[in-house]
C-alpha cells in the first residue's frame, strides 16, 4: 500500500483553501461562522473547549464531610496540611473540594486550616504559660516569625499583648 500526496492530508493539517472571486471566499467564511454559532447554540462546544463538567455554583459539603474534615484538621494542625491532603480525607479532588469549602464555609482550605491554628494558639496563650515559640510549633507554624505574622494578621494584636490582655481578664 502506497500514500499518494494527492490523497494523503496529515493530522492538523489545514483544509484546502477555498479558490475563487473575493466575494464567494466571504461568503464561504461567514456560513462556516454561521455554522459555527447553530453548533454552539444547539449545545455542542467547539473544539477548543474545556469539556469537563463545572460543579454546581452553589454546590457544597455535606454535614457529614464538614464534621470530618474540621475533626481531621484539629487532629493535625502540629502537621503541614495541604489542599491534596484535605481533600482526599473527604474522597474529592482538589478543585472540588476547594470550590465547595468556599460555598459551604465561606473559607478557603487554607483560611480554614489558619483559624483552626489561631483558635488553638488563642487557648494556649490564655490557659498555659508555653513560650511563644513552642506555641508556635504545636499550633503548626513554621517559626515564632510566622506566628506573630498571622497572629497580628488575623486578630490585630501580637501573640504577647494578647495574652496580657486576656489573661488579665481571665484573673
Amino acid at each position: 500500500m502506497t500514500l499518494h500526496s494527492a490523497t494523503f492530508t496529515p493530522m492538523g493539517a489545514l483544509p484546502e483553501r477555498p479558490r475563487g472571486d473575493t466575494a464567494s471566499v466571504i461568503d464561504q467564511l461567514l456560513r462556516s461562522f454561521t455554522d459555527l454559532d447553530a453548533a454552539r447554540a444547539e449545545g455542542e462546544p467547539d473544539a477548543g473547549a474545556d469539556r469537563r463538567r463545572a460543579l454546581p455554583p452553589g454546590a457544597k459539603l455535606p454535614l457529614w464531610r464538614v464534621k470530618k474534615i474540621e475533626r481531621f484538621i484539629v487532629a493535625n494542625l502540629d502537621r503541614a496540611l495541604s489542599l491534596e491532603t484535605l481533600a482526599s480525607q473527604v474522597h474529592l479532588s482538589c478543585s472540588h473540594f476547594a470550590r465547595a469549602c468556599k460555598n459551604t464555609l465561606g473559607l478557603t482550605p487554607r483560611q480554614l486550616v489558619l483559624r483552626h491554628r489561631i483558635e488553638r494558639a488563642q487557648a494556649l496563650l490564655r490557659d498555659t504559660a508555653i513560650p511563644l515559640s513552642q506555641i508556635a510549633l504545636i499550633c503548626g507554624f513554621a517559626d515564632h516569625a510566622h506566628f506573630s505574622r498571622q497572629f497580628r494578621q488575623e486578630v490585630d494584636a501580637t501573640p504577647l499583648d494578647w495574652r496580657r490582655r486576656n489573661r488579665a481578664a481571665s484573673n
